[in-house]
């Protein structure tokens, strides 16, 4: 298995809490269009950590191909695009388990 885990934080002339939603919800939509993510939790940060992200997203795939499947597919491109729009980093981490 593999898990793919992402972290943002949001631009900061953007409402948070609103955003946060609003990606939580494209994010987990992804479960319905690519058949390769087999598993998909997104959460929220309350932590005040000068080294804080806002948002993570945490997949799971069978394998590295599945992985690389997702990257390449239409509907993670286009949550990508909003994804950028509304972030101003990412941090990612792949591993396998």
């Amino acid at each position: 298995m593999i898990k793919h885990i992402v972290m943002w934080n949001i631009k900061e002339d953007l409402d948070l809490d609103a955003t946060r939603e609003t990606l939580k919800e494209k994010l987990e939509a992804l479960l319905e269009s690519v058949e390769s993510l087999k598993e998909i939790s997104v959460g929220f940060n309350y932590n005040d950590s000068e080294a804080k992200r806002d948002i993570v997203l945490m997949t799971s795939f069978l394998d590295k191909a599945g992985l690389d499947a997702y990257i390449v597919h239409p509907a993670h491109i286009q949550v990508g695009q909003y994804v950028r729009a509304v972030t101003k980093d990412r941090v990612v981490v792949d591993y396998e388990y």
